[in-house]
Parts: C-alpha cells; sequence; structure tokens
C-alpha cells in the first residue's frame, strides 16, 4: 500500500483555516495536519472589540477542534526552523515531514528597534494581548475614576491614567474608539492619547476624511497628535518625542507589522516589511510544494504589494491549497488574482470606508457592515450570530469593563 501524501498548513489565520478547508474537499485521502500556537482561532478584526464590549468576548474565538473534523490533524505547536529542501518543520515539541506545505503564519507587531526600559507594552496582534491589555486598562481606569470622584482629588492626580496609543492607523483609531465606548463610564479617570510619528494620518484618505476623522476623535475627547513619537517607556512614565512625561500610563503598540516568520525571512526574497515574495500561483520560487498564503506572503494585483486584509487573506488560503492540490495531480496552477471587496474603519459611533474599493460608505451603515462581515466570515455559526445581532443592535454592550477575562471558547 502506498504511503498518504503529507499536507501540512501552517498557522490557523484565516487563510490557514481556508486551505484547510480546500484540501478536506481537494485532497480527500491526504493525510492532513494544521499546526498552530494555539489551540483556537481568533477573528483577528474584532479584537478591539475586547475593549468595546460591542461583541461578547467568548465569540472572538473557537477552538479549533469544533471547526474541522477528526480527518484533519491538528497540533499546539511552535515552529522554530524549516527545512524546505529536507521537507521537515521544526517544532517546540517534535519535527514534522512533509510533502506540501502551505504557510499562513500571519504577522507580528513591528516594533522598529524601539524596546521599553520596564513595564508593560501591549499589542493588540492576538486575543491573550487584547485581554492582557483590558485588564490593566480597566484595573487602572476604576482606580483612577474611583479617586477623582473624591472632591479633595483632580483629573491631575498620580492616579490619573493615560491610554497611549502609538500608531494612528486602522489598529490604533479602532483601540481609541472602542476604549472611548467601553470605558465611558470610567472616563473621569483616564485619558486617550493617540501619537502619530507621521505628520497627518490616514495618508490614503482625502483631506476632507481625514478632518472627518480628526473632528470625531475630538467629539469623544480623545487627543491626538501628530509628527510625535513613543521616546521611551518604564514602569511608572511614557515619554515623548515633544518632551511630554505622562505618569501612570497604559501603552499599547499599533505602529506597524510584519510578516511573524523571522526563521525564513533571511533566505528568500520579501518586502521591507518581512512579506514573502511567491510567484503567481502563490509558490516560493525555489521550492515549488511550499505555498504561501494570507499576511506572510506579498500579494499583489501586479502592480502594487496589496494592503493586509482579511478578503485576500481568505482567498489566497483557498488558492494556495487549490493549487497545491493541481500540483499534486500534475495539473498546472491558477494564478492568484485578488478582488478587492473593499474596506472600512469602524470607529464607535462612526466609520469610513469604500465597497468594493469604490462606492464610500460611513456612518452607522458602516458599522453595520463591518459587523456584519466580521459574522459572515466567522469559524462558528453561534459566534457569528453574536456579530450579526452587534450589526443590528449597535448600541449593545456584551461586556462590561468589570467583566473577567474570557477564556478563548
Amino acid at each position: 500500500m502506498s504511503e498518504k501524501t503529507k499536507i501540512i498548513v501552517l498557522g490557523a489565520g484565516f487563510a490557514g483555516l481556508q486551505a484547510t478547508k480546500a484540501f478536506l474537499k481537494g485532497a480527500p485521502d491526504a493525510e492532513l495536519t494544521l499546526i498552530d500556537t494555539n489551540t483556537y482561532a481568533t477573528m483577528l478584526p474584532a479584537l478591539p472589540d475586547v475593549l468595546s464590549g460591542r461583541v461578547p468576548r467568548h465569540a472572538v474565538t473557537r477552538e479549533l477542534s469544533d471547526i474541522f473534523p477528526q480527518r484533519v490533524r491538528l497540533i499546539q505547536d511552535e515552529i522554530t526552523a524549516m527545512d524546505f529542501t529536507a521537507h521537515l518543520l521544526t517544532g517546540v515539541k517534535e519535527t514534522y515531514r512533509y510533502d506540501y506545505l502551505v504557510v499562513t503564519t500571519g504577522s507580528k507587531p513591528a516594533f522598529f528597534g524601539f524596546a521599553p526600559e520596564s513595564g508593560s507594552l501591549h499589542t493588540l496582534h492576538s486575543y491573550p494581548a487584547a485581554e492582557a491589555l483590558r485588564a490593566e486598562l480597566g484595573r487602572k481606569a476604576r482606580a483612577a475614576s474611583h479617586t477623582a470622584q473624591d472632591a479633595s482629588h483632580t483629573a491631575q492626580d498620580a492616579s490619573h491614567t493615560t491610554l497611549v496609543i502609538v500608531g494612528a492607523g486602522y489598529t490604533g483609531l479602532e483601540v481609541a474608539a472602542c476604549a472611548n465606548h467601553g470605558y465611558a463610564e470610567l472616563r473621569s479617570g483616564l485619558s486617550i492619547l493617540v501619537v502619530e510619528k507621521a505628520d497627518d494620518i490616514l495618508a490614503f484618505l482625502p483631506a476632507k476624511g481625514r478632518q472627518k476623522v480628526r473632528s470625531y476623535l475630538e467629539s469623544i475627547n480623545v487627543e491626538l497628535r501628530t509628527g510625535v513619537s513613543l521616546e521611551a517607556l518604564s514602569s511608572t512614565h511614557a515619554t515623548l518625542s515633544d518632551g511630554t512625561t505622562i505618569e501612570n500610563p497604559v501603552v499599547c503598540w499599533t505602529a506597524g507589522m510584519q510578516g511573524a516568520n523571522e526563521n525564513i525571512i533571511g533566505s528568500y526574497e520579501h518586502t521591507r516589511d518581512k512579506r514573502l515574495e511567491t510567484n503567481e500561483y502563490l509558490q516560493l520560487p525555489e521550492h515549488p510544494n511550499v505555498f504561501i498564503a494570507g499576511d506572510l506572503a506579498a500579494l499583489s494585483d501586479g502592480e502594487s504589494v496589496l494592503r493586509r486584509a482579511v478578503n485576500f487573506a481568505y482567498y489566497s488560503g483557498s488558492r494556495a491549497a487549490d493549487n497545491c492540490v493541481r500540483v499534486m495531480h500534475g495539473r498546472k496552477p491558477r494564478p492568484f488574482r485578488p478582488v478587492d471587496l473593499g474596506w472600512v474603519i469602524p470607529l464607535g459611533d462612526m466609520s469610513l470606508g469604500k465597497v468594493f474599493g469604490v462606492v464610500p460608505v460611513g456612518g452607522k451603515l458602516g458599522l453595520r457592515i463591518h459587523y456584519f462581515m466580521s459574522g459572515f466570515r466567522h469559524f462558528g455559526r453561534a459566534e457569528a450570530w453574536e456579530f450579526i445581532k452587534t450589526a443590528v443592535f449597535l448600541g449593545r454592550a456584551a461586556d462590561r469593563p468589570d467583566q473577567e477575562a474570557a477564556a478563548p471558547q
């Protein structure tokens, strides 16, 4: 009896999940393995809502074992080295051999050389990171709010806390808006400050759109400083490039992302943000049995590298698996032709976006589209329904800031 073809999908993000589903249909006789550092998948676009409370936190994740049948071998491990010539992955727990490999390990924060002196530098790139930010912000904001309510104290007391968000891109602005929404009752002891190193925000927007965002942030008492960066961070204060010292800060870094697999970046062509260059079939050129998809791939429309987006990750994962099956059966693979379904920046009570990259949307309609699409792309029906309910009832407060951390479901 011939040995089964071994296929490994590395990474359980949108691209990895879609690749795994495509292999279940296209390669029913293969030995299929999905490896991830977690036992669950995460609805990444919903991570800012861990702060807003608009979506129950248990709906942000779903166990992989609830998504896939027993035919998929699910492994929780961290891959520390890859040998594409030997067809071998080395993990913390064991080594894994493959015949075909799809790498979809996504992105991680890029710090551009910045390192805090001490203290906690939060990010929002994973569910545990979002919960850690929520926990510290909630603890400090509650303490500061209670102090501010005492007539003998003012908002300038040492107990007053400031959420400092580094980076005014999509994620940074969403964090600011979500924190304002979720911690509205505690704003007497909480300031929100967004710092952006560039001279302006959201350079891809027309001036009118940028001003609309600025005006909204001002209306919800979120301070925005452009041309300013974080210079130093200790356990007690943050220092900005304009000379400001902020006491008792909670700092969230959203200033950039890069490809997550540094152990393969050095030897292969990649972009400045460490996304791997592939051919039009999503293959690593030097190794045609290795496919790269999702945020780790420098996905292109033929003219430029595309922004990171759920839509591109979703369909590149499917195409990578489909092309892998075609190569397995001696058929010609198909080029990846991305279709831009558009984007929405959800900002609390307002939004900006473009459907299909052409039709402008905003206000509550944009918010409803954002939550509806998150539900539509979700991995489980029960979790998806929570997002649909949020799309319909935007004012819902599913999780209050004083509730305990939710374990991944």
